[in-house]
Parts: C-alpha cells; sequence; structure tokens
C-alpha cells in the first residue's frame, strides 16, 4: 500500500479471498439443502407404508401387559455380574493323571518335607519347621498368579526326565535365610524394591542345594532323579518353562523360622511326568512288601546317622550340706562302688544302657564295656532295693 492507495497484487489477493468465502457459504447452502431433501423423502416413505401397529393392536398390547399375560424378561447380561466367577476348563484336567492319582505325589511331597526340616535346621543352625499345606491341578498362568511378589524363583532341572521344575520362595524367607547364613539373628526385614546381590544369590542357591538331597531322596520309590539348579531369578517373566495354559503339579508349603514363617511355591508341569504315570500309580501301594522294605530301611539307616550323648557315672556318695560346703582342692570322696567290680555306668541319652570298667587306652580316660543293662532288670533291683529300705 502506497499512499493509502492498495496495489495491484493486494487487491488481486482480497479479491481471490472474497470468490472463496462466496464458494464455501454456496457449498453450505447445497449440502443443507440436500440434507433437508432426503429428510422429506424418509419422511414420504414412512406415510406411504402406513403405520408398524394400527391403534387397536397397540391397545391390546397394553391390556395383556396390564393382564400379565405379557412377562416383561430382565436382560440377563445387565443382571449378571461380570467375572463374578472363573470360567473353568474341564476338558483340561487329568488327561493322564486324575484327582483319584494324586495322593501318591502328596506323600512324596510330605515326605520331602519332613526329610527338610532337618536339613534346613542343620544348614541354618536353627529350628526350622516345614509342613506340606496342599497339592493342586492347576495351569502354569495360575501358579505364577498365586505366588504373591517379591518372590525369588528357581528353576531346577529333572534329570533324567526331559523338562523343569519352579521352586519359588516368599523373599521375606529368603531375606531371613541369608541373614542366619551371615550370622545374624534372623530378623524379619523388609524384601521389597531392591534386587539380589551375588553373594545373596550364592547364599540362598546353597541353602536350596542342601534341600535338593531330600527331594531326590523322597522320588527314589518311583525315579532316581539327579536334580540340579539351573538359574535363580527374581523376575517371574524370566521363569516360562511351559505355555501358560499348560497343566502343572502344584504344591504350597509352609516354612516356619521362628521369628517370622513364610511359603515355598512348587510346579511341576504334567507333560514331565507323563513316562512314569505307571511308577507314580504303584510306587506307594501300602500292600507292596517291597515298598515297606525300603521304607524300613531308610528308617534305620537315618537313626543310626543320629548323634546321642553319653556320659559315664562311677559311683555315688552322699554329704550333708556342712560337708558340701568344707570341700576344697585335695579333699577325697568315699563312693559306694569298689574298683574290682563293674562300677562304671554308661548313659545313652540319660538311659543307662551298659557297665563297665574305668581305666585308660592309649592315654585316655576311658571305660572297658562289660555287659548290657537290661532294663527289666534294673527295675526289678530297684524294687528290691525299695523293699529293703
Amino acid at each position: 500500500m502506497i499512499g493509502g492507495k492498495k496495489t495491484e497484487p493486494q487487491r488481486k489477493v482480497e479479491e481471490r479471498g472474497k470468490i472463496k468465502e462466496k464458494r464455501e457459504a454456496k457449498e453450505e447452502e447445497e449440502e443443507k439443502e440436500g440434507e433437508k431433501e432426503e429428510g422429506e423423502e424418509e419422511r414420504r416413505k414412512v406415510e406411504d407404508q402406513g403405520p408398524l401397529l394400527s391403534q387397536e393392536e397397540v391397545d391390546s398390547l397394553l391390556r395383556s401387559l396390564r393382564g400379565g399375560e405379557i412377562k416383561i424378561e430382565a436382560k440377563a447380561e445387565e443382571e449378571r455380574p461380570k467375572d463374578r466367577y472363573p470360567r473353568y476348563d474341564f476338558r483340561k484336567v487329568g488327561r493322564f493323571i486324575s484327582k483319584m492319582r494324586l495322593p501318591s505325589l502328596e506323600v512324596i511331597h510330605r515326605r520331602f518335607a519332613t526329610d527338610s526340616r532337618s536339613i534346613l535346621s542343620v544348614a541354618l543352625q536353627k529350628l526350622i519347621d516345614v509342613s506340606m499345606v496342599d497339592t493342586s491341578v492347576i495351569e502354569f498362568k495360575d501358579f505364577m498368579d498365586n505366588v504373591p511378589l517379591p518372590a525369588v524363583f528357581t528353576v531346577i532341572s529333572m534329570k533324567p526326565l526331559r523338562g523343569f521344575c519352579v521352586w519359588a520362595f516368599d523373599a521375606t524367607v529368603a531375606v531371613v535365610m541369608v541373614d542366619i547364613l551371615l550370622g545374624g539373628v534372623g530378623k524379619p526385614k523388609k524384601a521389597e524394591g531392591r534386587e539380589f546381590t551375588r553373594i545373596e544369590q550364592r547364599l540362598i542357591r546353597r541353602v536350596i542345594n542342601t534341600m535338593l538331597k531330600p527331594y531326590q531322596e523322597a522320588w527314589e520309590p518311583v525315579i532316581k532323579l539327579h536334580p540340579e539348579i539351573v538359574r535363580i531369578e527374581s523376575h517371574p517373566q524370566f521363569v516360562s518353562i511351559v505355555p501358560e495354559s499348560d497343566l502343572v503339579v502344584s504344591t504350597r508349603y509352609t516354612i516356619d523360622m521362628g521369628m517370622i514363617s513364610g511359603r515355598m511355591y512348587m510346579a511341576i508341569p504334567y507333560a514331565i511326568l507323563e513316562p512314569i504315570k505307571s511308577q507314580i500309580q504303584s510306587a506307594y501301594q501300602p500292600t507292596t512288601l517291597e515298598v515297606d522294605k525300603s521304607w524300613i530301611e531308610r528308617i534305620v539307616t537315618r537313626i543310626k546317622e543320629c548323634p546321642a550323648s553319653i556320659r559315664v557315672e562311677i559311683g555315688k556318695a552322699k554329704l550333708t550340706l556342712r560337708e558340701l560346703l568344707n570341700l576344697k582342692a585335695g579333699d577325697t570322696l568315699r563312693l559306694n562302688t569298689s574298683p574290682d567290680e563293674d562300677c562304671a555306668i554308661v548313659f545313652v541319652q540319660d538311659v543307662p544302657k551298659f557297665k563297665g570298667i574305668p581305666g585308660r587306652s592309649s592315654d585316655v580316660k576311658s571305660v572297658l564295656i562289660t555287659k548290657l543293662i537290661k532294663e527289666e532288670e534294673e527295675m526289678r533291683e530297684e524294687i528290691l532295693k525299695k523293699l529293703i529300705v
């Protein structure tokens, strides 16, 4: 613009803008007229068809509703609570091991729980109680959902079976185990929001390794397993041993450590148990003498390995309280036994079991056992003493 006058290019731009506005306004008017014509055409079609129901038909329907001849059904989808009950597919359950065969697996898992008590108590130098809660057949996805996080997942091979099982521990239980192994008293600590260090994972691996032996022994009547730890994980997404829809035998345990108790979860895929289903069914029959013999041999072996405390009593002496208070180094006590007889009594777990003669063997004080004490004879002697007195 020069001196208040518009230049030629500016006038052309304004003219084009006005032309564009007029075109758009015209298109809007044509569109409205088209919609109006369509609406009138639809109305004419409806009028040509006539009413859907005559007035008599409408009155008849109203009378039927009032008289109860026609009942209005409520919408089932609206009344039914959504996702109140989970859907259960019965076709997936019991493909080759039914519910009636699970007791055999329960025996294996209960035996593992019993044997794990002593193993963990020795490893942690603390009284630990392990008990089985239940065994069920569920999908692997449901098993993983049932394990509360944070948790420690251990993938274990089941050689010679082809496959893996999963052991999962509450993170609090794992933290307390590590604390005890490092010299702590086992106080419960928070495990949320942190990863286990390499040292902690190594200590946890050591504890789980000790539990593999009783697990192997529990399976011995069925198959000689050689379980080995494959890896330890903290994230459930890295523990996909089978597809989520596959069935697993899920077993829950309670681990009581005094100040704290937690859960252990175990999952064995059905697929790896299929080759040994006949052994599982026949392994724990109460009528089989073979199983009873092996069980007795195991008990005897375990009992023989149990430690026992032994003490020796050479004799007894009676003192008054005055004499007891006046005792000093160098005094001699007169016992009620003679050095020529079997004066030494050997007690096993505070129960008299042997008689012997005290002496020395290789410059070490020792007792030569001469005979076995029978409980009946001891009881008879005590009764005679009481009668004489």
